[in-house]
């Protein structure tokens, strides 16, 4: 009965949030291109920051797969109804789209109280190292995807059309290492995602890999997909006060990577050197989630166990 429920609620917000971005973006599309981009941009930053921490205060420590499987579809949907224009359904899928989300909502309320209780057993965990762990990564993350607007500018906000089979491709994919992922200490699981990142970008400056670099945008969308989850099991951002640190920091470091790819120096000479050494700052990244950590949470010490050895109690 819980999967039953669980399910019932990952199918209530992925299905809300993409036919709200189906038919707001639908309904952008008549107001013009400028318009659209931007209605496009919010959209995908709402995506990216809301999405992750309503599933993951739902599915604890297995919400990879859920969470990188919402965002595909919802960016999947945003990208159909920026093809589909205006059809005269966007307000239908609107108001759907708010009734399961207002239902969702409402579920989550009555589990709050959970929520915060699981909260609680980690709260010794230092909040500055928290907000450090979440934020860093999730800005490298989205510097090294906006990059990508050298090759594909409307891969950023998630305007492209995508076929039925891109879409069950990156189901597919999102599921398989999500499943990984979450079998895995996060730690590692973050590490062989950047490693994967740092390589792909160094990758793209080799003359003989140009014809592939339309298929760069996508992979790095479920790269993407796959590390806001992951960096949360870091974090603990189960919590709502963390919840959209990722997303939001996310999108500010794909537009900061945007603004740098296409200016005029990274189109030109800055591009091997944009690549490279952003290439060498996700392997860096890596290298510091490889390296073990300094900072551990304090032991508890049972002082009841300390009086039934003896008749004093060492402090430590």
């Amino acid at each position: 009965m819980h999967a039953v429920r669980l399910l019932c609620l990952w199918a209530a917000i992925t299905g809300g949030a993409s036919a709200l971005a189906a038919g707001i973006m639908s309904a952008a599309m008549q107001a013009g291109a400028p318009f659209a981009a931007f209605a496009a941009s919010a959209l995908a930053l709402l995506a990216m920051a809301l999405i992750p921490g309503a599933l993951a205060r739902c599915f604890v420590a297995r919400a990879t797969v859920p969470v990188a499987s919402a965002l595909v579809l919802t960016m999947a949907a945003m990208g159909e109804g920026a093809r589909a224009g205006a059809t005269g359904a966007q307000t239908p899928l609107i108001m759907g789209g708010f009734i399961l989300i207002a239902a969702a909502w409402l579920h989550l309320r009555r589990t709050r109280e959970s929520g915060a209780r699981s909260a609680h057993e980690h709260a010794t965990t230092p909040a500055w190292r928290n907000g450090v762990l979440l934020i860093a990564p999730a800005l490298l993350a989205g510097l090294s995807s906006g990059v990508l607007a050298r090759f594909q500018f409307f891969a950023l906000c998630g305007g492209a059309a995508y076929s039925a089979a891109q879409v069950g491709i990156s189901l597919a994919a999102v599921s398989l290492a999500g499943w990984l992922a979450d079998r895995v200490d996060y730690r590692r699981a973050l590490l062989a995602l950047f490693v994967l990142r740092g390589a792909l970008l160094a990758a793209l400056t080799f003359d003989s890999l140009a014809p592939w670099a339309t298929l760069a945008a996508p992979a790095f969308a479920v790269l993407d997909y796959l590390t806001l989850p992951t960096l949360m099991r870091g974090g603990r951002a189960s919590r709502a006060s963390g919840a959209g640190c990722p997303g939001l920091a996310h999108h500010a470091g794909m537009l900061a990577g945007a603004a740098f790819a296409t200016t005029s120096w990274g189109f030109g000479q800055g591009f091997y050197a944009l690549f490279l050494v952003g290439g060498a700052l996700n392997l860096a990244c890596a290298y510091a989630f490889a390296a073990p950590s300094r900072f551990r949470a304090p032991t508890p010490y049972s002082a009841s166990a300390a009086l039934a050895a003896g008749n004093t109690i060492d402090l430590r």
